[in-house]
């Protein structure tokens, strides 16, 4: 799966929050540097796939791509 700026996302899964005790939007790991996973971040999206926080793009849940 690529976010809208063409990053690739590896490890997507609804993210938890343990305040809350809910599962709520997305979290995964990012690929920012091609080819070097010591340059991976970890990031969030919201329920509907809109970037939570971050500048990385946002993700389509419906194509699945």
């Amino acid at each position: 799966m690529k976010t809208t700026k063409g990053y690739s996302v590896a490890g997507l899964q609804t993210a938890y929050h343990p305040k809350e005790n809910v599962y709520r939007g997305w979290s995964g790991r990012l690929r920012v540097v091609d080819g070097d996973p010591y340059h991976d971040e970890y990031v969030k999206w919201n329920s509907d796939g809109t970037a939570f926080k971050h500048e990385y793009g946002d993700i389509n849940l419906k194509d699945g791509k």
